[in-house]
């Protein structure tokens, strides 16, 4: 056997033995622990050896399989928009008379959401009115009636504010979930005003209830950089344990702890902070998969919070003339009359914008701003696309108005999936799965002999490659999931035989072996390849237009694709051509 064997034969090997790697975390959350533990991935990083991935790359199960809670939560856009209007005529009622373009009084007619301008003085109307629609462009002209306009919010707006109200409500609650430590949490938009809650593992719907119907605490806090050193001191004077991970890290010129682990963080820095000062975190986002943290640093703040997000009234994200990204905010008179004195007298210090005691960025100050009006802009240092800093900037404003407008949010639904019934589910799938893959093999190794028992071994690495592959996406397996498992391990065989079908008929036509092996899978693999193309095309439209179930069959669908291509074309390929070629046989045993 030549070198080219060893290097062939090597890859297939090597692809095995990654693969059952990849599973160990999976092996051990779904094996070795028991379901109370299953979801605590503190545990799992515990019980790991030390060579075996990271406890993240593991395969979850959904909550069909395990139980949990399942909730549904209706968004009150019609409340949402009826404060909206109230609070937009009082802002351009302060408008009008900052203005001195005359006096005006605001009134609303919540169910119809008309703003009625009365001005004093009707002279005056006429300037009030062409300002307030040049000014005001969210807003349109509905009547005018002497000395009173009637307003309407355009219907662009409308629509507008109700999507970002059920997006702002879904951060907020995604956030407050992923602090109770669920890792598996599905939350989903469902039609136009409600959200889809998934909690496996979860078993207390009331408290599911208040942690997810709690209203978000936005907060503006300065961040301490009198004293830069404070958590280089605290790392020297007190190291932390090993097993905590905490780094120290460099952000900006200033010394900042670093951890993967965010609980452990704050239980570490916990008591050492100076008088007066909080711990807080933020969130280092992972660069390929949105929503995941890859590691907490951490922020020394004011205990003393000046402002919160209740004097907040606006949060747009644009772009500047610089074309950079940033986001424009508007406080209420009160908010800012207290924004004015905290920038004037912060200039030159960051200041911290905190999401339910979660730093989610912290600009610089570099003036004083008055007027109730401020800039953030993002800028664009690194190596990411503008539409990546857009959307960073888009989810900023939509993480300042979650906590200035939040929508009212109600239980439309709530209920609890018992984990007997997901046991039982588990071992039927399991089952089913299990019997049809040993039909499968025992009919290959009869109908097609040896040939057969290369497409079994081929099947066998097939289904560790879907597992693997799931489990590196951090995927949730349910019930569908299992169905589409196994479909794929058919679309498998379905493949294989195809090639060993092209190869009898290359035999019966009086080819070599040789001539029959390379013929059938050079003249199956366009065939195979258009089949296997078409199927993922309609996998993936599933993905992206599916939820819950659809989309867990889709993801199963698609891994277990490619991984078909790979052992079809690739693996069964090498090995018998190994055997026909590499040991100068004279028949296939097909």
């Amino acid at each position: 056997m030549d070198r080219g064997w060893y290097w062939k034969f090597g890859m297939i090997v090597a692809v095995t033995l990654g693969t059952l790697w990849f599973l160990v975390p999976t092996y051990y959350s779904l094996v070795v622990l028991d379901r109370a533990e299953r979801n605590n991935i503190a545990v799992l990083e515990k019980r790991l050896p030390s060579w075996a991935p990271p406890a993240k790359y593991r395969l979850n199960l959904g909550l069909d399989l395990q139980g949990g809670i399942h909730m549904v939560m209706r968004v009150d856009t019609k409340t949402a928009l009826q404060k909206r209007t109230e609070r937009r005529g009082q802002q351009i009622a302060t408008y009008v008379n900052d203005k001195k373009l005359g006096e005006v009084t605001a009134d609303t007619d919540p169910e119809r959401l008309q703003l009625m301008l009365t001005a004093k003085d009707p002279a005056t109307m006429d300037a009030i009115q062409k300002e307030v629609l040049a000014t005001f462009t969210d807003f349109s002209l509905e009547s005018r009636n002497g000395a009173t306009l009637v307003l309407k919010p355009d219907e662009g707006q409308v629509n507008r504010f109700r999507d970002e109200a059920v997006d702002q409500a879904m951060l907020v609650i995604r956030r407050r979930i992923d602090k109770w430590g669920v890792a598996e949490v599905d939350v989903r938009k469902l039609g136009t005003d409600s959200i889809q809650i998934s909690l496996p593992g979860r078993s207390n719907p009331e408290q599911a209830k208040e942690l997810v119907g709690t209203t978000a605490q936005l907060e503006f806090r300065m961040v301490d950089d009198t004293n830069p050193q404070v958590f280089a001191q605290m790392f020297t004077q007190s190291p932390p344990p090993a097993e905590s991970n905490i780094t120290l890290a460099q952000d900006e010129g200033f010394p900042q702890l670093s951890s993967p682990n965010r609980e452990a963080l704050l239980a570490y820095a916990k008591d050492k902070a100076p008088e007066g000062r909080d711990v807080l975190t933020q969130c280092v986002a992972n660069p390929v998969k949105k929503n995941d943290c890859i590691a907490y640093r951490s922020f020394l703040v004011d205990k003393n919070v000046p402002l919160t997000g209740e004097s907040l009234s606006g949060a747009d994200a644009s772009v500047s003339q610089m074309n950079e990204p940033e986001v424009n905010i508007a406080f209420d008179p009160a908010g800012a009359r207290e924004f004015e004195k905290l920038t004037e007298a912060g200039v030159g210090r960051r200041m911290a914008i905190v999401l339910d005691d979660n730093v989610h960025t912290a600009p610089n100050i570099n003036e004083k701003i008055g007027g109730g009006r401020a800039r953030i802009t993002m800028g664009r240092a690194g190596a990411r696309s503008f539409e990546e800093w857009l959307g960073e900037a888009q989810t900023l404003a939509l993480v300042l108005k979650a906590g200035a407008l939040p929508a009212p949010v109600t239980v439309g639904e709530i209920r609890q999936v018992g984990a007997t019934l997901g046991d039982e589910l588990i071992k039927k799938g399991s089952l089913a799965a299990l019997v049809g893959l040993a039909l499968v093999i025992v009919f290959m190794a009869i109908y097609y002999r040896k040939s057969g028992l290369i497409a079994d071994v081929a099947l066998l690495l097939n289904g560790l490659l879907i597992l693997a592959g799931l489990a590196f996406f951090n995927a949730t397996l349910t019930l569908p999931g299992i169905a589409g498992f196994v479909l794929t391990l058919g679309i498998a065989v379905d493949a294989n035989v195809l090639i060993n079908e092209r190869i009898r008929e290359e035999l019966s036509l009086g080819k070599s072996a040789r001539a029959a092996v390379d013929q059938g899978y050079d003249r199956a693999f366009w065939t195979i390849f258009d089949a296997h193309v078409t199927t993922l095309i309609a996998g993936f439209i599933l993905f992206f237009t599916g939820t819950g179930p659809v989309r867990g069959f889709a993801t199963t669908l698609i891994v277990g694709l490619l991984a078909s291509l790979f052992t079809s074309i690739v693996v069964t390929r090498v090995i018998t051509t190994y055997f026909v070629h590499g040991r100068n046989a004279q028949s296939v045993s097909v």
